[in-house]
Protein backbone atom coordinates (compact mmCIF):
# COMPACT_ATOMS: atom_id res chain seq x y z
CA UNK A 1 0.00 0.00 0.00
CA UNK A 2 1.59 3.67 -1.05
CA UNK A 3 0.51 6.93 -0.45
CA UNK A 4 -0.32 7.24 -4.36
CA UNK A 5 -3.44 4.86 -3.73
CA UNK A 6 -4.37 6.70 -0.98
CA UNK A 7 -4.44 9.86 -2.62
CA UNK A 8 -6.09 8.30 -5.86
CA UNK A 9 -9.11 7.06 -3.65
CA UNK A 10 -9.12 10.38 -1.79
CA UNK A 11 -9.22 12.04 -5.33
CA UNK A 12 -12.33 9.78 -6.33
CA UNK A 13 -14.16 10.55 -3.21
CA UNK A 14 -14.09 13.81 -3.02
CA UNK A 15 -14.24 14.78 -6.95
CA UNK A 16 -16.97 11.80 -7.73
CA UNK A 17 -15.12 11.19 -10.77
CA UNK A 18 -12.56 8.78 -11.96
CA UNK A 19 -11.88 11.96 -14.89
CA UNK A 20 -11.90 14.55 -12.79
CA UNK A 21 -9.66 12.71 -9.77
CA UNK A 22 -7.29 11.78 -13.08
CA UNK A 23 -7.12 15.21 -13.80
CA UNK A 24 -6.58 16.45 -10.55
CA UNK A 25 -3.61 14.05 -10.12
CA UNK A 26 -2.02 14.83 -13.23
CA UNK A 27 -2.82 11.18 -14.51
CA UNK A 28 -4.66 8.99 -17.10
CA UNK A 29 -7.71 7.57 -15.95
CA UNK A 30 -6.88 4.13 -16.27
CA UNK A 31 -4.01 4.68 -13.85
CA UNK A 32 -6.37 6.19 -11.36
CA UNK A 33 -8.24 3.05 -11.85
CA UNK A 34 -5.32 0.56 -11.26
CA UNK A 35 -4.50 2.57 -8.27
CA UNK A 36 -7.77 2.16 -6.74
CA UNK A 37 -7.91 -1.65 -8.28
CA UNK A 38 -4.47 -2.37 -6.18
CA UNK A 39 -5.72 -0.21 -3.47
CA UNK A 40 -8.60 -2.73 -2.84
CA UNK A 41 -6.61 -6.30 -3.64
CA UNK A 42 -4.43 -4.94 -0.76
CA UNK A 43 -7.52 -3.98 2.27
CA UNK A 44 -9.16 -7.25 0.96
CA UNK A 45 -12.43 -5.79 0.20
CA UNK A 46 -14.21 -3.17 -2.56
CA UNK A 47 -14.27 0.19 -1.86
CA UNK A 48 -16.39 1.12 -4.90
CA UNK A 49 -19.11 -0.22 -6.29
CA UNK A 50 -18.69 -0.43 -10.48
CA UNK A 51 -22.90 0.43 -11.26
CA UNK A 52 -23.12 1.97 -15.03
CA UNK A 53 -18.91 2.75 -15.60
CA UNK A 54 -19.30 5.45 -12.44
CA UNK A 55 -17.55 4.32 -9.13
CA UNK A 56 -19.76 4.42 -6.02
CA UNK A 57 -18.32 4.24 -2.76
CA UNK A 58 -19.34 0.86 -0.49
CA UNK A 59 -19.85 1.35 3.07
CA UNK A 60 -16.52 -0.85 4.11
CA UNK A 61 -14.84 1.92 1.78
CA UNK A 62 -16.34 4.89 3.09
CA UNK A 63 -15.21 3.71 6.73
CA UNK A 64 -11.66 2.74 5.43
CA UNK A 65 -11.63 7.01 4.36
CA UNK A 66 -12.29 8.32 7.20
CA UNK A 67 -9.74 6.69 9.19
CA UNK A 68 -7.16 7.19 6.53
CA UNK A 69 -7.95 10.70 5.92
CA UNK A 70 -6.32 11.88 8.95
CA UNK A 71 -3.39 10.57 7.67
CA UNK A 72 -3.92 12.21 4.27
CA UNK A 73 -3.67 16.09 5.73
CA UNK A 74 -0.97 15.09 7.74
CA UNK A 75 1.14 14.23 4.86
CA UNK A 76 -0.58 17.17 2.87
CA UNK A 77 1.26 19.40 5.30
CA UNK A 78 4.84 18.24 4.98
CA UNK A 79 5.69 21.07 3.09
CA UNK A 80 4.65 23.31 4.60
CA UNK A 81 6.38 22.04 7.78
CA UNK A 82 9.46 22.26 5.71
CA UNK A 83 9.39 25.14 4.15
CA UNK A 84 8.77 26.28 7.84
CA UNK A 85 12.05 24.69 9.10
CA UNK A 86 14.13 25.66 5.97
CA UNK A 87 13.39 29.01 6.91
CA UNK A 88 14.38 28.54 10.48
CA UNK A 89 10.42 29.54 11.78
CA UNK A 90 9.20 26.48 12.73
CA UNK A 91 6.90 27.81 15.70
CA UNK A 92 3.71 26.05 14.95
CA UNK A 93 0.45 25.16 16.89
CA UNK A 94 -2.26 22.70 15.64
CA UNK A 95 -5.73 23.08 17.22
CA UNK A 96 -8.65 20.46 16.65
CA UNK A 97 -11.85 21.92 17.80
CA UNK A 98 -15.99 21.18 17.56
CA UNK A 99 -17.84 23.93 16.06
CA UNK A 100 -19.59 25.95 18.68
CA UNK A 101 -15.97 26.66 19.99
CA UNK A 102 -14.50 27.29 16.49
CA UNK A 103 -17.14 30.48 16.08
CA UNK A 104 -16.93 31.58 20.10
CA UNK A 105 -13.68 30.66 22.32
CA UNK A 106 -11.27 29.84 19.97
CA UNK A 107 -11.02 32.83 18.31
CA UNK A 108 -10.84 35.16 21.29
CA UNK A 109 -8.46 32.97 22.75
CA UNK A 110 -6.19 33.39 19.48
CA UNK A 111 -6.48 36.84 19.77
CA UNK A 112 -4.94 36.71 22.87
CA UNK A 113 -2.59 33.82 22.29
CA UNK A 114 -0.99 35.75 19.49
CA UNK A 115 -0.34 38.65 21.01
CA UNK A 116 2.18 36.58 23.18
CA UNK A 117 3.64 34.45 20.22
CA UNK A 118 3.36 36.10 17.29
CA UNK A 119 5.68 34.53 15.22
CA UNK A 120 3.76 31.19 15.67
CA UNK A 121 2.12 29.54 12.82
CA UNK A 122 -1.15 28.33 13.94
CA UNK A 123 -4.02 26.05 11.83
CA UNK A 124 -7.18 25.02 13.24
CA UNK A 125 -9.21 22.43 11.96
CA UNK A 126 -13.13 22.09 12.68
CA UNK A 127 -14.27 18.52 12.97
CA UNK A 128 -17.83 16.81 14.48
CA UNK A 129 -17.47 15.12 17.58
CA UNK A 130 -18.29 11.80 15.48
CA UNK A 131 -14.88 13.00 13.13
CA UNK A 132 -13.13 13.87 16.30
CA UNK A 133 -12.79 10.30 18.03
CA UNK A 134 -12.21 8.79 14.07
CA UNK A 135 -9.06 11.42 14.27
CA UNK A 136 -7.13 9.99 17.52
CA UNK A 137 -5.45 7.66 15.39
CA UNK A 138 -3.41 9.87 13.47
CA UNK A 139 -2.58 12.21 16.07
CA UNK A 140 -1.84 15.02 13.89
CA UNK A 141 -2.19 17.64 16.14
CA UNK A 142 -1.82 19.67 19.46
CA UNK A 143 -4.46 20.11 21.43
CA UNK A 144 -7.92 19.49 20.49
CA UNK A 145 -11.12 21.53 22.61
CA UNK A 146 -14.44 19.36 22.93
CA UNK A 147 -16.82 18.57 25.68
CA UNK A 148 -16.26 16.39 27.96
CA UNK A 149 -16.35 13.37 29.06
CA UNK A 150 -15.60 12.03 25.76
CA UNK A 151 -15.74 8.25 25.98
CA UNK A 152 -12.04 6.79 24.58
CA UNK A 153 -9.17 5.63 25.38
CA UNK A 154 -6.77 7.93 22.61
CA UNK A 155 -6.66 11.13 24.38
CA UNK A 156 -5.66 12.41 27.88
CA UNK A 157 -7.96 15.30 28.47
CA UNK A 158 -8.37 17.93 31.28
CA UNK A 159 -11.60 19.81 31.76
CA UNK A 160 -10.71 24.11 31.63
CA UNK A 161 -14.36 25.35 32.11
CA UNK A 162 -17.56 24.51 33.76
CA UNK A 163 -20.73 26.96 32.61
CA UNK A 164 -24.37 27.17 32.87
CA UNK A 165 -26.31 27.12 29.76
CA UNK A 166 -28.63 30.52 28.05
CA UNK A 167 -31.35 31.52 26.61
CA UNK A 168 -31.66 33.47 23.25
CA UNK A 169 -34.42 35.79 23.09
CA UNK A 170 -35.43 38.26 19.95
CA UNK A 171 -35.24 42.12 21.01
CA UNK A 172 -38.49 43.58 22.24
CA UNK A 173 -39.62 39.84 23.09
CA UNK A 174 -42.20 39.98 25.87
CA UNK A 175 -39.39 37.76 28.32
CA UNK A 176 -36.80 40.25 27.92
CA UNK A 177 -38.69 41.98 30.55
CA UNK A 178 -37.72 39.20 33.02
CA UNK A 179 -34.14 38.97 34.40
CA UNK A 180 -33.93 34.99 34.02
CA UNK A 181 -36.12 33.11 32.11
CA UNK A 182 -37.93 29.76 34.05
CA UNK A 183 -38.43 26.56 32.00
CA UNK A 184 -41.98 26.75 32.02
CA UNK A 185 -41.90 30.38 30.72
CA UNK A 186 -40.93 28.47 27.19
CA UNK A 187 -43.81 26.36 27.13
CA UNK A 188 -45.18 28.22 24.20
CA UNK A 189 -42.05 29.34 22.40
CA UNK A 190 -41.04 28.28 18.88
CA UNK A 191 -37.81 26.98 20.06
CA UNK A 192 -34.85 27.05 17.63
CA UNK A 193 -32.87 23.58 18.91
CA UNK A 194 -29.91 21.91 17.93
CA UNK A 195 -29.30 18.25 16.22
CA UNK A 196 -31.58 15.92 18.26
CA UNK A 197 -29.42 13.36 18.30
CA UNK A 198 -26.47 15.65 19.97
CA UNK A 199 -25.78 15.54 23.88
CA UNK A 200 -26.26 19.28 23.92
CA UNK A 201 -29.95 18.95 23.10
CA UNK A 202 -30.37 15.57 24.67
CA UNK A 203 -29.66 17.79 27.98
CA UNK A 204 -32.34 20.27 27.24
CA UNK A 205 -34.77 17.65 26.06
CA UNK A 206 -34.46 15.69 29.56
CA UNK A 207 -34.90 18.97 31.44
CA UNK A 208 -37.87 20.06 29.77
CA UNK A 209 -39.21 16.29 30.34
CA UNK A 210 -38.19 17.01 33.92
CA UNK A 211 -40.09 20.15 34.53
CA UNK A 212 -43.22 17.98 32.55
CA UNK A 213 -43.08 20.63 29.88
CA UNK A 214 -43.46 19.93 26.27
CA UNK A 215 -41.10 22.15 23.99
CA UNK A 216 -42.53 23.27 20.25
CA UNK A 217 -39.50 23.55 17.86
CA UNK A 218 -39.89 25.48 14.87
CA UNK A 219 -36.32 24.95 13.39
CA UNK A 220 -33.42 22.24 14.14
CA UNK A 221 -30.10 23.06 13.05
CA UNK A 222 -26.66 21.82 13.98
CA UNK A 223 -24.76 24.91 14.44
CA UNK A 224 -25.09 26.65 17.67
CA UNK A 225 -24.15 29.65 16.07
CA UNK A 226 -26.55 29.77 13.45
CA UNK A 227 -29.58 29.33 16.03
CA UNK A 228 -28.27 32.03 17.60
CA UNK A 229 -28.26 34.21 14.20
CA UNK A 230 -31.73 32.82 13.97
CA UNK A 231 -32.99 34.02 16.91
CA UNK A 232 -31.46 37.63 16.25
CA UNK A 233 -33.99 37.23 12.98
CA UNK A 234 -37.13 37.05 15.18
CA UNK A 235 -37.69 33.22 14.14
CA UNK A 236 -37.47 31.72 18.24
CA UNK A 237 -35.85 31.68 21.54
CA UNK A 238 -33.15 29.01 21.79
CA UNK A 239 -30.71 27.76 24.82
CA UNK A 240 -27.08 28.13 23.98
CA UNK A 241 -23.61 28.30 25.24
CA UNK A 242 -22.81 31.54 27.08
CA UNK A 243 -19.78 31.66 24.59
CA UNK A 244 -21.71 31.87 21.44
CA UNK A 245 -24.37 33.69 23.07
CA UNK A 246 -21.41 36.48 23.92
CA UNK A 247 -20.25 36.36 20.38
CA UNK A 248 -22.95 37.56 18.43
CA UNK A 249 -23.08 40.83 20.01
CA UNK A 250 -26.14 42.29 18.48
CA UNK A 251 -29.27 44.75 19.30
CA UNK A 252 -31.20 42.12 17.77
CA UNK A 253 -30.39 39.76 20.47
CA UNK A 254 -30.62 39.28 24.57
CA UNK A 255 -29.28 36.96 26.44
CA UNK A 256 -31.05 35.90 29.82
CA UNK A 257 -29.88 32.95 32.63
CA UNK A 258 -32.17 29.85 32.15
CA UNK A 259 -33.20 28.56 35.81
CA UNK A 260 -32.95 25.79 36.56
CA UNK A 261 -29.65 25.55 35.98
CA UNK A 262 -28.07 23.14 33.10
CA UNK A 263 -24.75 22.85 32.97
CA UNK A 264 -22.03 21.37 30.82
CA UNK A 265 -18.46 21.23 30.56
CA UNK A 266 -15.63 21.85 27.58
CA UNK A 267 -12.13 20.40 28.04
CA UNK A 268 -8.90 20.29 26.14
CA UNK A 269 -7.26 16.55 25.15
CA UNK A 270 -4.33 15.45 23.59
CA UNK A 271 -3.02 12.00 22.41
CA UNK A 272 -2.06 9.82 24.91
CA UNK A 273 1.73 8.78 25.64
CA UNK A 274 2.61 12.75 24.40
CA UNK A 275 3.53 15.57 26.37
CA UNK A 276 1.69 19.17 25.77
CA UNK A 277 4.24 21.51 24.24
CA UNK A 278 4.88 25.00 25.65
CA UNK A 279 2.80 26.04 22.72
CA UNK A 280 -0.20 23.97 23.82
CA UNK A 281 0.24 25.11 27.73
CA UNK A 282 0.68 28.13 26.73
CA UNK A 283 -2.87 28.01 24.47
CA UNK A 284 -4.62 25.79 26.89
CA UNK A 285 -3.92 28.44 29.76
CA UNK A 286 -5.26 31.18 27.33
CA UNK A 287 -8.62 29.52 26.70
CA UNK A 288 -8.71 28.62 30.07
CA UNK A 289 -8.59 32.23 30.93
CA UNK A 290 -10.96 33.35 28.60
CA UNK A 291 -13.65 31.19 28.82
CA UNK A 292 -13.76 31.76 32.29
CA UNK A 293 -13.85 35.08 32.44
CA UNK A 294 -16.79 34.54 30.48
CA UNK A 295 -18.29 31.98 32.61
CA UNK A 296 -18.23 34.20 35.53
CA UNK A 297 -20.98 36.39 35.26
CA UNK A 298 -23.27 33.31 34.96
CA UNK A 299 -21.99 31.55 37.46
CA UNK A 300 -22.41 34.25 39.84
CA UNK A 301 -26.36 34.14 38.87
CA UNK A 302 -26.95 30.63 40.08
CA UNK A 303 -30.78 29.07 40.19
CA UNK A 304 -29.81 26.86 43.14
CA UNK A 305 -27.12 23.80 44.11
CA UNK A 306 -27.32 20.39 42.38
CA UNK A 307 -27.38 21.22 38.87
CA UNK A 308 -27.89 19.05 35.82
CA UNK A 309 -24.21 18.59 34.48
CA UNK A 310 -23.59 16.79 31.28
CA UNK A 311 -21.20 17.15 28.21
CA UNK A 312 -21.85 19.49 25.15
CA UNK A 313 -21.42 19.42 21.70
Amino acid sequence: MNIKQLQALRAVIELSSVTEAANAMNMTQSGVSRLIGLLEGEVGFLLFNRIKGRLHITGRGEAFYQEVEPLLIGIDQIPSVANEIRQHRHSRIRLITLNSQAHSLVPLALERFAKIHPDTAISITILSRRELTHWAGGEHFDLALASLPVEQSYFEQESFVRFPVVVALPSGHPLCAKESIKVVDLVDENLISLDPFAIFQSGVKALFQEQGIESTTKIQTTSMLQAGQLVACGLGVSILDPFIAHSLKSDKIEIRKLIPDLEYEYGYMWPVGRKLSPLAESFASTITEVAQELTAPWLRRRAAPGVPHLAAD
